[in-house]
């Protein structure tokens, strides 16, 4: 097998491989090939362009440290070769290439197309050949020049191809300036953000410099999930409202959903028509009223807020379908989702958000487990440390409102403790709870130690009457217990004792709390030997100019009603204030006033939706 020479044999002739001349080393070729200098001709072309190209004259270069004449002769006779060469090799090139496209063969014209590109670069090494000597500069420079050239480098020599700053073009200099630029203007943007979020979450969080005058006052919650407050802190508001605090807010607000609790129980979901944060704000177990337009005449009826103030995108009221009201017949039947309604509030003061007691009872009848479940949501978003028991009854299995979300909550917080009774259990369901009335030894027995717990009991007035009585026998003092009744009034007179309208009326003995949660006017008990008497008294009207018969079960704002005398109200029992009107003459008994200041009883204001008389009076409506 004849020996490969070695590829290298080229560049670094030793001495007895060294040409006689700087032209004469060749550079080894594939074998059966011509050698790079190979004489023109077909076989000798096709040999140069399937073999090595011929690229030995610029490495020779390098090494020739100065250029004599014989020198310059044979570099400018090699290039004359090369470019002669080179322009024989295109024209082969390109009559195989035009004969390749006649006989279709694609092989061939790739083949053909090669040799024209290895013929181009030759015949450009030997004009810049020319070129460098007819510029006369040194060998080496000329070579480096070449190098440069297909390595496409700028040259350092040259003053109009010289870098920009630190070796870099100006092309790299301007696109390293605008990347600089963007990140700087991200980073500045960046911190602008971060900056105005910690100043949202402060603004949030920030606490009022004064406290509310009455506990009646709207706390407002965070955004954020709000810790449990001290007992020192019971009637302080949550965080800076989003409205003024005292006074209530009126609006539209959008049903967002509806939901099917039980077969006559809905909750309604209201937010804010544009989509953003509730306008008012509000403390657990207070209510809402809500207006509508029921045939020919505006009704509104009050109902108790179920969520809780820590969910601040939307409010949700869970009404009872009775077959007698007419707002919660027009809200079951013929409100849907998208629906605007007129509210007004929040109001009352049957609340309870974790501060002034460790430890909460709650008894609830029926829909009167409203506001207790705003309480229990709020208590545990917040993760109140104390103890919450809540004691729910129902007329059957198929009537326990938020019987999932409870069974869930228990399960998830260990110190909500809760007990269920029903009258009778529904066909088909399974119930492992008790039946039957709640009696005193079965809520002993689900609150122990009671007699030391703060309660909160709601629900029909004639439930609420028994569960006083039991928590009596408990040994429950009264100042521990707060109430709000659910349902129609009772329609009794109220005690024969007038009070004089200048002077603050007779302090009723206990703190019940009443707010109407039906459709049939203010819920409230029975006065002590209460007799329904006749209609032997009459109102007048100072302003509107009417008068009517005042009978004893009939409120001053129910009388103004039926004669079309414009009172405004909310809650028809007795927290919210606004249906406060100026008794002129006569006296009237109030069973529930809590809306009332000592300024208001001073100046003679009295409350619509409680006033009641045995004698003729005067307002000033």
């Amino acid at each position: 097998m004849a020996q490969v020479p070695d590829p290298h044999a080229g560049h670094h002739p030793d001495a007895s491989q060294a040409p006689s001349s700087p032209l004469q080393g060749e550079l080894p070729t594939t074998p059966g090939a011509q050698p790079s200098n190979c004489a023109s001709g077909d076989s000798g072309m096709s040999g140069c362009m399937m073999g090595m190209p011929r690229k030995q004259l610029y490495p020779q270069l390098m090494e020739l440290p100065a250029m004599t004449p014989a020198v310059l002769a044979k570099i400018e006779a090699e290039a004359h070769s090369r470019i002669d060469h080179a322009t024989k090799a295109m024209s082969k090139a390109q009559e195989e290439y035009q004969r390749a496209i006649r006989d279709n063969d694609t092989a061939a014209m790739a083949v053909a197309a090669a040799r024209e590109r290895i013929a181009v670069g030759e015949l450009q090494s030997g004009t810049a050949a020319l070129r460098a000597l007819a510029e006369a500069r040194p060998p080496r420079q000329i070579a480096l020049t070449w190098f440069r050239e297909q390595m496409n480098v700028v040259s350092p020599g040259n003053a109009e191809e010289r870098p920009g700053p630190f070796g870099l073009s100006g092309f790299h200099v301007i696109s390293m300036a605008v990347v600089a630029t963007f990140a700087l203007t991200m980073l500045v943007l960046g911190i602008g953000r971060h900056r105005r979020a910690a100043a949202l979450v402060n603004r949030l969080l920030q606490a009022p410099s004064a406290p509310p005058k009455t506990p009646s006052s709207h706390g407002v919650p965070s955004l954020a999930i709000l810790p449990p407050r001290s007992a020192d802190s019971v009637n302080a508001p949550l965080v800076q409202p989003r409205a003024r605090p005292g006074t209530p807010w009126a609006g539209s607000m959008r049903v967002a959903s509806i939901v099917r609790e039980t077969p006559h129980v809905k909750t309604f979901r209201l937010v804010e028509p544009n989509g953003g944060l509730l306008p008012f704000a509000f403390q657990p177990g207070q209510f809402l009223t809500l207006s509508c337009n029921v045939g020919d005449r505006v009704v509104r009826r009050s109902y108790t807020i179920a969520s809780p103030p820590t969910r601040t995108a939307y409010v949700e009221v869970t009404v009872k379908r009775e077959d007698d009201g007419e707002m919660s017949r027009h809200l079951h039947d013929s409100v849907t989702v998208g629906t605007l309604l007129d509210v007004r509030g929040p109001s009352g003061v049957f609340v309870f958000d974790g501060g002034g007691a460790d430890s909460i009872v709650l008894i609830a009848g029926g829909v009167g487990i409203t506001p207790m479940m705003c309480v229990i949501r709020y208590l545990t978003d917040t993760s109140w440390p104390g103890d919450i028991f809540l004691v729910f009854a129902a007329r059957n299995t198929d009537e326990l409102i938020f019987r999932e979300e409870l069974e869930y909550l228990q399960r998830r917080y260990p110190r909500l403790h809760v007990v269920a009774a029903v009258a009778a259990r529904s066909e088909g369901s399974a119930w492992m709870g008790l039946e039957g009335q709640i009696t005193k030894e079965s809520i002993a027995h689900a609150v122990p130690a009671i007699e030391k717990r703060r309660v909160h009991l709601c629900g029909p007035p004639t439930m609420m009457d028994a569960m006083r009585r039991v928590l009596a026998e408990l040994g429950v003092p009264a100042a521990q217990i707060k109430t709000e009744a659910f349902g129609p009034a009772v329609g009794l007179a109220p005690p024969p004792r007038p009070t004089p309208a200048p002077e603050p009326p007779a302090a009723v003995a206990s703190l019940i709390q009443s707010t109407d949660e039906g459709d049939s006017g203010a819920a409230a008990t029975s006065p002590p030997g209460g007799v329904a008497g006749p209609a032997t008294a009459t109102i007048s009207f100072a302003r509107s100019g009417k008068s009517a018969p005042l009978s004893p079960e009939k409120t001053v704002l129910e009388v103004a009603e039926s004669i079309g005398v414009p009172i405004d109200y909310s809650c028809r029992g007795g927290t919210c204030g606004i249906c406060k009107t100026k008794l002129l003459a006569g006296a009237v008994s109030m069973e529930v006033q809590d809306a009332l200041s000592d300024e208001d009883n001073a100046a003679g204001l009295i409350l619509a939706c409680q006033a009641r008389s045995l004698g003729d009076v005067t307002v000033d409506a």
